[in-house]
């Protein structure tokens, strides 16, 4: 049995006749009942019952339509899937949200460039106010991000954890302290962030999930860049919730880095859109969470 008789044999059963189908295949009709006549010897029953003004399916030909249709779109997907792999980018775009935990995106680069030499890495900086809209928006193919995601858009999976940090302007009363409590600092004023950052990023740095959805006292002009954020802490004397590191490496000077315990979980994360079903973003990402789970035990994460 070969495939060509599961196309015959479709064919004549959804065009009702052998005329119609042979015209739809471009063979000859005594090539295509002579086909059909051989099928139905290997499967030793009718599959047709044949009338001057067509065909119809026996009992036995109902079943096997059933599976041949079955066949062919097993077939028809092995054959869009392997043209997909083919037409894999020889250049693949990684966003990224820096500062990354341990630098771990040269283990991770480094790694898969090892394991995929023929393909080129691209870098693209993502940041504030949407660092995933990149990933969504086809710009990138896998980016490294922190927490919050679209979960239902995007496949996200954690590769460093890092504390919650908390930016206090020097002079504030908690700006001696190493670490606070997440329940100190809910009173406080905090930065105007605008419009134009995400809800759930929103969300993230205002905390209210603390505060029974309410919303901090916002102090200062709109703001919706991590340098924004840090200059209105500065400038108007507010804290703001952060990852520890853009707190410890923020180029803006005048506040500290403070452990806000008990604060959002600020994991970063190797991630790739739910719908993209290329195999070179599923390798990075498997790869990217291989590395830094092997980098995890040396660097305490």
């Amino acid at each position: 049995m070969e495939l060509r008789h599961f196309r015959y044999f479709t064919a004549v059963a959804e065009q009702g006749g052998f005329t119609k189908a042979a015209a739809m295949l471009y063979v000859s009709q005594p090539t295509l009942s002579q086909q059909i006549r051989a099928l139905e010897r290997e499967l030793g029953v009718p599959l047709f019952l044949r009338a001057p003004d067509g065909v119809r399916l026996t009992a036995a030909g109902e079943v096997f339509y059933g599976h041949a249709g079955a066949v062919l779109r097993m077939v028809d997907e092995a054959a869009r899937a392997t043209r997909r792999a083919g037409a894999e980018p020889s250049v693949l775009r990684i966003g990224w949200s820096p500062p990354i935990p341990h630098a771990l995106h040269v283990p991770i680069a480094s790694a898969f460039s090892a394991a995929y030499p023929q393909v080129r890495l691209s870098w693209r900086e993502t940041s504030l106010p949407d660092p995933e809209r990149p990933l969504l928006d086809d710009d990138v193919d896998v980016a490294l991000l922190r927490l919050p995601v679209d979960s239902e858009r995007v496949l996200w999976e954690p590769i460093s954890d890092e504390p919650c940090g908390l930016a206090v302007p020097v002079g504030h009363p908690l700006c001696e302290l190493d670490s606070v409590d997440v329940a100190e600092v809910l009173d406080e004023p905090m930065p105007n962030v605008g419009d134009a950052v995400p809800e759930s990023m929103k969300r993230w740095w205002l905390l209210p999930g603390s505060r029974n959805g309410e919303y901090p006292e916002a102090v200062g002009d709109p703001v919706n860049t991590v340098t924004e954020l840090a200059l209105s802490v500065v400038l108007n004397g507010v804290v703001c919730p952060a990852p520890y590191l853009y707190v410890k490496t923020a180029a803006v000077h005048g506040f500290r880095a403070l452990e806000l315990r008990g604060g959002p979980d600020s994991a970063t994360g190797v991630a790739r859109r739910r719908d993209d079903e290329r195999a070179l973003p599923r390798l990075f990402c498997e790869l990217a969470a291989q590395v830094a789970g092997s980098a995890g035990a040396g660097l305490g994460l």
